[in-house]
């Protein structure tokens, strides 16, 4: 299904040096609440924030925007800082 541009699907986000595809998709939830989810178009990384119903939808998606990009260094200096020995860490005993 292509982006819905009209309910902020698929726009792109730009940082100085970082032009990735990020989707924005805004759900209505029970009790004046929205459900904001962003997608890393290229990772599949997925967050979701809930806000405010009368909150600017601007406001709505920088903060989940932001949240995807803490979310992607998070697991970029994880994935950095694990040890690629090459040894299986099964969490078994070696005997």
């Amino acid at each position: 299904m292509p982006p819905d541009r009209s309910s902020g699907k698929g726009r792109d986000s730009a940082r100085a040096g970082d032009s990735r595809e990020i989707y924005i998709e805004i759900l209505p939830a029970t009790g004046g609440f929205v459900k904001v989810c962003a997608i890393d178009a290229q990772t599949g990384t997925e967050v979701s924030i809930v806000g405010s119903s009368k909150a600017p939808n601007a406001e709505l998606e920088r903060i989940a925007i932001n949240k995807l990009r803490y979310v992607m260094e998070r697991d970029a200096k994880a994935k950095k800082d694990t040890p690629s020995s090459g040894e299986d860490d099964g969490g078994g005993i070696l005997i």
